[in-house]
């Protein structure tokens, strides 16, 4: 793509769709406000609307310190660019910038939504491997037969939070499997009743041909809350009425029920 003139804008007309805005290098802002240089690269489509390109780093430190700027921009004139069209080039860009993880992953999150995880489709279009977009969504640490499973079946998030909580770390060959059950199948709720069931002092045998059996059981709230209840103990206690007088003053009577 040729830019093919160089124009003055409005900052706050430059359209992106990230909401991160946390700086990824120490250049100082001043960088890009004492000279008279584009650093921002953007896209004119048919409406007329100028789409951010490249030069995100500048973008969001101006965007932060000089939203009403009026700055110097590279423009190219794309009247047919779709949405999904403008991502594939922001993510590029990103890959290609060096733009915090966080980002990174913004942009891979709104890809997924524009393809509904269709990464082969990432792929092609951006120049990434597979291994690129796992490296920005997953924890490195979770084996990739689990990956696919967790992108296939969107239970990215659940895979991470097990492979990321370190009092978790030696039950991971059972709770992956349970994440992707056909029934009774690993959700946070469970997760957090078997991170109480550890705390209580309780542990699970990992090596036993029936763990998985096992820790459906343990995680099975209303089982876990009969548990509870068939074990609760309340002090036997009856209702006692009397008088108390304050400081033994006979006007101060007051009538008590414990």
């Amino acid at each position: 793509m040729d830019f093919i003139r160089i124009e003055w804008v409005p900052l706050r007309k430059i359209k992106a769709p990230h909401t991160t805005t946390e700086y990824f290098t120490r250049n100082s802002f001043h960088k890009y406000t004492t000279a008279n240089i584009p650093y921002i690269h953007v896209i004119r489509n048919k409406h007329g609307e100028l789409l951010l390109h490249k030069g995100i780093e500048a973008y969001n430190k101006l965007q932060l310190n000089y939203p009403n700027k009026v700055i110097p921009v590279y423009i190219s004139n794309r009247e047919h660019i779709s949405n999904l069209e403008w991502m594939f080039q922001l993510f590029q860009s990103c890959m290609k910038e060096r733009v915090n993880l966080e980002l990174k992953y913004e942009y891979v999150s709104l890809l997924f939504k524009e393809t509904k995880r269709d990464i082969a489709m990432i792929c092609k279009h951006t120049g990434c491997t597979k291994q690129d977009i796992f490296s920005l969504i997953f924890d490195q640490t979770i084996p990739e037969k689990y990956m696919n499973l967790a992108l296939k079946h969107n239970r990215i998030q659940i895979v991470n939070e097990i492979a990321k909580n370190p009092l978790l770390q030696q039950y991971r060959s059972v709770l992956y499997p349970a994440v992707f059950q056909r029934k009774e199948r690993l959700t946070f709720q469970k997760l957090r009743l078997f991170l109480a069931y550890l705390d209580a002092g309780y542990d699970l045998n990992v090596n036993s041909i029936l763990a998985l059996d096992n820790f459906n059981k343990i995680v099975d709230h209303e089982e876990a809350l009969r548990f509870y209840w068939d074990h609760l103990q309340f002090p036997d206690t009856q209702i006692m009425e009397g008088v108390f007088y304050y400081k033994g003053d006979r006007n101060s009577k007051i009538n008590v029920r414990l």
